[in-house]
Order: C-alpha cells, then sequence, then structure tokens
C-alpha cells in the first residue's frame, strides 16, 4: 500500500510538472484523457496492493494453521485479520496436524524466525520440524479456502494413481 501511494505521488507530481511546462492549447482535453486511458490499461501488480510486513506481535496472534511445507497462516484476534507465511524455503517433514511453537523470545514473530513443529502427543523435547518464516502477507478467509483447495488438488494430482486418502 505504501509503494502505491509512493507510485501515485511520483506520477501526479510528474503530471503537475510537464503541464506547468506546457503552453494551453485545444487539444488539453485529449491529453488528459489519454493519460487516464493509459493508466486504466496499465494496472499496478498485485505485488502493489498487498499488505506486508516483517514481523507481527504475538498479542495479536489468535491461532496459526499449517497449509503444507511452504505455507502456514497465522489468524489474528482483533478485524479478522489472515496473514500468510512462506516459509523461506520448503520445511519437510511438515504436516498440517503438527503443533507449533515458534522460536522468538520477543513479543513479536519476524521474518527469519524458527517455526518448530512436532506430532501431536511428542515429547516436547524430541526432535522437531524446524521452519524458517519469510514475510507475512494480508489475506482473507476467501483466499485461504483457496490456497487450501489448490494445495488439496496438487497433493492429489501427484499422489500415486490407485492410492486413496486412506492409504
Amino acid at each position: 500500500m505504501h509503494r502505491l501511494s509512493i507510485v501515485l505521488l511520483v506520477f501526479s507530481s510528474a503530471l503537475i510538472a510537464l503541464g506547468a511546462n506546457s503552453e494551453p492549447t485545444d487539444t488539453g482535453e485529449v491529453a488528459k484523457e489519454s493519460d487516464v486511458e493509459e493508466i486504466l490499461d496499465n494496472p499496478l501488480a498485485d505485488d502493489d496492493y498487498r499488505e506486508k510486513k516483517s514481523c507481527l506481535w504475538r498479542r495479536e496472534i489468535d491461532s496459526v494453521e499449517i497449509i503444507d511445507e511452504n505455507l502456514v497462516v497465522f489468524r489474528g484476534r482483533l478485524r479478522n485479520k489472515v496473514w500468510l507465511n512462506r516459509f523461506t524455503q520448503p520445511c519437510t517433514g511438515l504436516r498440517r496436524d503438527m503443533l507449533i511453537t515458534t522460536g522468538t523470545r520477543t513479543g513479536s514473530i519476524c521474518r527469519f524466525d524458527t517455526l518448530d513443529a512436532r506430532p501431536r502427543g511428542a515429547s516436547p523435547f524430541g526432535t522437531a520440524v524446524r521452519c524458517y518464516l519469510g514475510s507475512f502477507e494480508g489475506i482473507d478467509e476467501v483466499q485461504v479456502e483457496a490456497i487450501k483447495r489448490a494445495v488439496d488438488e496438487r497433493a492429489k494430482a501427484t499422489r500415486a494413481p490407485g492410492k486413496s486418502d486412506d492409504n
């Protein structure tokens, strides 16, 4: 969002500077219309509209959900905020049903902090799967459900023929 504001500020400043240096003509309205059309024909990338953070305060996190070996979702306590985190590298062995702890001793969870996961019922002193967090990207519940469906479909497509979810 911040990047979008900067881009719009620079663009509008450039337009003002161009307008100040040009002489009035009868084609002014045509030029304005073509500028608007150019802007509408060249939208910003999706990344320019997304809210990204390097850290989340622990007190604002209500729950954490593992999606797969690459993705985890942090749900916020306030205003139904949802944050997607893509690990810096795939976290081999991570499963949706594991219990999670974070490797931070501060009041926030940040990019490059660790997330440890253990099977339910396992000893807290046993070996854990360790993952390194990436940036936090604000998304909504509809996007979370779409990501889960896509991950499940990809898993089904890569599963050996003849195998079911019960095997």
